[in-house]
């Protein structure tokens, strides 16, 4: 016999399971005000932007659509068509700033919007509020480079003019000004929301090759914009370059994919094994000790059954942040699978491996949990000495698991720690 359990739901909270109304609210009015300030900002502040451009201001406009398709048609077939939920398309930004070097700031409405919602059209499936977010806070960051590039051009419309000197440091200060207002918004947005809702994107804000890359995708947009007000319809040549900087922008983030898991933010345990195997050879030829610490959340099954899994999953994310801030620069953290973790510690000796790993053990029970009960943790550490014989990675992985399990054995929400040494032959 099956039975069906009815839930009754009042329809007065439907529009609470909206994404957007389950974000705190101190971001959901930030990105409220971007959204307005994007709509009214444009519009008030035309005058302290650009005047015109050499060319039509329509067939500019229309053009600067049309490499923003164009970009994101290129992205769909180096992708081989697949729908992607979580990708910069730091493309899209070069022809806003195009725009806000060529155009009057009110461009900034229709050339954002038109580009954003092809790129929701064709596959873009980023949360519908986050989406909305992201086209106010480049329209801002447009409108910056705008003010910035009157403030260093003034109302010349060609920017390669003369020798071409001022329109480069027109694109240049407009460049860094867009990056740098993008920069705070999202910044803003990532972390006012909720971390387990944003782990992607802190890990890409976090990233200096973001930052690289989306640079160069601006100056890209900006060298359209001078080519188009000098030369016209040279900037067709540039389609070699959109494909060699959409492979750039394409490659980075699907690299931290591969490595890092999607929930935590952790590396793989694959990576972190090859990341951590390298480190410990390095360890071994300089004489400085090392250590594996495995560790384990107690019974994590019955928490997942009593709170749900939407919440266990939070509950790893907070695990994993409180973990990572024990953490130095040079440790490696990685989740091993399920509710098991991995780190690989540098210069830590065996008579300090069992404080380290106390620290952790005490950081992850005061964790900030999304239920009524903390968490707890059971720790293994494996610690090889400065000295001796260097032992094989995979034994020194045993031994940790190994005195994980003995953690787990002798009560739970411990550590223990094992010293790992080679008998000399």
């Amino acid at each position: 016999m099956v039975v069906v359990d009815r839930i009754r739901v009042d329809p007065r909270n439907r529009a609470r399971n909206l994404a957007f109304l389950r974000t705190p609210w101190v971001c959901r009015i930030w990105v409220i005000a971007a959204v307005l300030a994007a709509l009214v900002a444009p519009l008030l502040l035309a005058d302290l932007g650009r005047e015109r451009t050499a060319a039509p201001e329509l067939l500019t406009g229309l053009v600067l659509v049309g490499l923003s398709v164009l970009n994101v048609e290129i992205g769909r077939i180096l992708e081989g068509g697949m729908t992607r939920g979580q990708r910069p398309h730091k493309g899209l930004t070069a022809w806003a700033l195009a725009c806000a070097l060529l155009l009057p700031t009110w461009w900034l409405l229709p050339v954002v919007t038109v580009t954003y919602a092809h790129g929701w059209w064709r596959g873009v499936r980023v949360t519908p509020w986050k989406w909305v977010g992201s086209a106010a806070y480049v329209v801002l960051a447009g409108l910056a480079a705008a003010i910035t590039a009157r403030a260093i051009l003034g109302a010349e419309p060609n920017l390669m003019t003369d020798d071409g000197q001022s329109g480069l440091l027109a694109v240049l200060g407009a460049a860094a000004a867009f990056l740098l207002v993008a920069t705070v918004f999202f910044h803003a947005s990532a972390y006012l929301n909720h971390a387990a809702d944003e782990v992607w994107l802190r890990r890409t804000l976090a990233s200096p090759s973001f930052y690289l890359t989306e640079a160069g995708v601006l100056l890209v947009g900006g060298l359209s914009a001078a080519i188009w007000t000098g030369g016209g319809w040279f900037v067709a040549l540039l389609a070699p370059i959109y494909l060699m900087a959409q492979r750039a922008a394409l490659h980075e983030p699907l690299r931290q994919r591969a490595e890092h898991d999607d929930k935590t933010g952790a590396l793989r345990f694959e990576s972190w094994r090859r990341l951590a195997t390298v480190k410990a050879a390095r360890c071994t030829r300089q004489g400085r000790p090392w250590c594996v610490l495995f560790a384990d959340l107690d019974h994590f099954r019955d928490y997942n059954e009593t709170w749900g899994h939407m919440v266990g999953d939070d509950a790893l994310v907070a695990v994993a942040d409180a973990i990572a801030g024990e953490l130095r620069d040079g440790d490696l953290l990685g989740r091993f699978g399920g509710e098991e973790f991995c780190v690989f510690l540098p210069d830590v000796p065996v008579e300090d491996a069992g404080a380290v790993a106390e620290r952790i053990r005490a950081r992850v029970s005061a964790a900030q949990v999304p239920s009524a009960l903390p968490v707890t943790i059971s720790i293994g550490v494996a610690a090889v000495p400065s000295s001796g014989p260097p032992p094989e990675f995979i034994a020194v992985l045993t031994a940790a698991d190994r005195a994980l399990f003995r953690a787990k054995h002798e009560g739970r929400d411990r550590a223990k720690v094992t010293a790992v040494e080679v008998d000399a032959a």
